[in-house]
């Protein structure tokens, strides 16, 4: 229940900035043409885009072993949000059943004799006590809260490797992050993400077999670790069922022995109430509801713990959304595969395909919730091992690349396709049958009222499959990219562009997200066995698509630069 909505802002933060779990542009080249870089893909990097390519001559015409180091720079410039709230507020409705003693005093000032001396006012007055107390432990927000963040700044280093072609066989390697993000989020809007840390690394060995340097086929082996952590808050609706926190007589019992804890839960206006002109405590007290040696008779000389002594069963309602402050930590290592083909057109055409399976999570991890009810009644917390299944989704890539002009000029373009609908997007398993529930504060925090099991059926009222709901209804997207690569002996240049549509509706709380479009440019230098190369990608966002509104275009910019060594 309390972790159903953990990994959430895990998977929400990778899918802002780059439409899913995926950062694409890993290698220089791939930043430079925006990932228009499939059926074109060339050198020690093929072996990530398209291991396929690794059998084919690079783009300075050799065959050699090669090995990219390349540092990417991520920079998302910060920004202010408007969302709508999700506080309801929290509210409380308490329910006394008295045992006969507190009775008496209804049933006498209800018959004839007692009505003369209670008053009909008194009476009315008195028969608030047997009503029940309606509490406001938290209040809503506006309907419209505001967020955001400061810049961030990420460094990513990335690794590529292929050999020589040797009889049709070549055989390469990848160390990238193809996910990474640490951020903190400011104010009532930003709660929900608050302070995340995310990486995600992938290792893929690979081999390709080229048959007359004009048909190859590729596999790619991934080896990924993924692991998170992160503080934030969640407002999780109650169950709508009208199921409550129940104390037995024998609870009460032992709350009675909390006077001061007790007399918080009375309404002030019960408390200072009047009876024909004399106070309801000291009617109380005339009943034997007083503390010993105390001769005011004021409220603060009532044993209220005697008379919950005499109530012989409580219930209390809570209503509207619980306010959870979680910090969640979770790591895996999982696996996956890569299947590619490529085939010559003519002499100077390439079409290719490459198919990257699903990766499944098994993310065990644990969870510490506070579940704030506030008031007299306090706050709870939870420790639970936590397991989170996530999947990562396949994509199908299908790419062609033409050369013109004695194959100095390259075009590629690019579909994608991301089956985000199939499978799950998540699945949260909290191991609460072996949970720790402790109160934190208030009567919660007496033990000898509020056992374990009390505090797991408080807690468990809450409805957190609202919450995991966020991220239903996600579809398959599109991606078109469009490449340009100039080559001569000693430079290439590259320049591009994409479309990147985003999986999740655009009306959907906890998932913001808009379409992309992205501009990439970037230049490599062949200098004797060696290239450098700089690049950069810009990837813009419409905010107003987006649930999420900050009135302008956000951003994602990536800057990358590589040194490669060819032998």
């Amino acid at each position: 229940m309390l972790a159903r909505a953990c990994f959430l802002p895990i998977l929400s933060l990778s899918h802002i900035y780059a439409n899913g779990f995926k950062i694409q542009e890993q290698s220089l080249n791939a930043t430079a043409l925006s990932s228009a870089y499939i059926a074109g893909a060339r050198g020690a990097d093929a072996s990530y885009y398209n291991p396929a390519n690794m059998g084919f001559s690079n783009d300075w015409g050799e065959n050699k072993s090669e090995f990219e180091l390349a540092t990417s720079l991520i920079n998302i410039p910060g920004f202010n949000f408007d969302v709508a709230t999700t506080n309801q507020g929290l509210y409380s409705k308490t329910t006394m059943d008295y045992s006969s003693t507190i009775q008496g005093i209804f049933d006498f000032c209800g018959n004839s004799i007692g009505q003369a001396i209670c008053g009909g006012i008194g009476l009315e007055a008195l028969n608030d006590l047997n009503k029940p107390i309606i509490l406001e432990h938290s209040t809503p927000d506006t309907q419209i809260v505001t967020g955001g963040t400061g810049d961030t700044a990420l460094a990513v280093p990335k690794m590529f490797y292929k050999s020589r072609t040797m009889h049709g066989i070549t055989f390469g390697g990848s160390f990238v992050a193809s996910s990474g993000l640490a951020m903190q989020w400011a104010g009532k809007g930003g709660e929900f993400l608050q302070d995340v840390f995310i990486m995600m690394v992938e290792a893929s060995p690979s081999v390709s077999y080229t048959i007359n340097d004009r048909l190859s086929f590729g596999f790619g082996y991934r080896v990924m670790y993924a692991m998170g952590s992160f503080n934030n808050v969640v407002y999780v609706p109650l169950d709508e069922k009208g199921t409550g926190i129940q104390l037995d007589k024998e609870q009460i019992k032992d709350l009675s022995k909390h006077p001061e804890a007790v007399q918080a839960l009375i309404p002030e206006s019960i408390r200072n109430m009047k009876i024909a002109g004399i106070p309801f405590t000291s009617i109380l007290q005339a009943f034997g509801f007083k503390i010993k040696g105390c001769d005011t008779g004021g409220a603060e000389c009532t044993d209220w713990g005697a008379l919950m002594s005499s109530v012989d069963g409580e219930k209390t309602n809570l209503f509207g959304t619980s306010k959870v402050y979680q910090k969640s930590e979770g790591k895996d290592l999982a696996t996956g595969y890569r299947l590619s083909a490529s085939l010559r057109v003519f002499d100077n055409g390439m079409a290719s395909v490459v198919y990257n399976s699903p990766v499944k999570f098994d993310m065990k991890g644990k969870v510490e919730a506070t579940t704030y009810v506030g008031g007299a009644m306090g706050n709870v917390l939870t420790i639970a091992d936590l397991n989170i299944a996530v999947q990562m989704p396949e994509i199908l890539t299908l790419a062609y690349a033409h050369e013109f002009f004695n194959r100095r000029l390259r075009l590629e373009g690019v579909y994608e396709r991301t089956f985000w609908s199939r499978g799950f997007k998540f699945n949260v398993s909290p191991d609460f049958a072996n949970a720790k529930y402790q109160g934190l504060s208030g009567l919660v925090a007496l033990p000898d009222v509020f056992n374990s099991e009390t505090l797991k059926n408080m807690v468990g009222i809450a409805n957190f499959g609202v919450v995991s709901n966020m991220g239903a209804g996600w579809r398959d997207t599109n991606t078109f990219r469009i490449g340009a690569t100039y080559k001569t002996p000693f430079i290439r240049l590259m320049a591009s562009a994409a479309y990147d549509a985003a999986p999740s509706a655009q009306d959907k709380i906890g998932i913001p997200d808009s379409d992309g479009f992205m501009l990439g440019c970037g230049a490599k230098v062949n200098l004797r066995g060696f290239d450098l190369g700089l690049a950069g990608s810009w990837t813009y966002k419409q905010s107003m698509s987006s649930l999420y509104h900050s009135g302008g275009l956000g951003g994602l910019f990536i800057y990358t630069a590589s040194l490669g060594y060819r032998w």
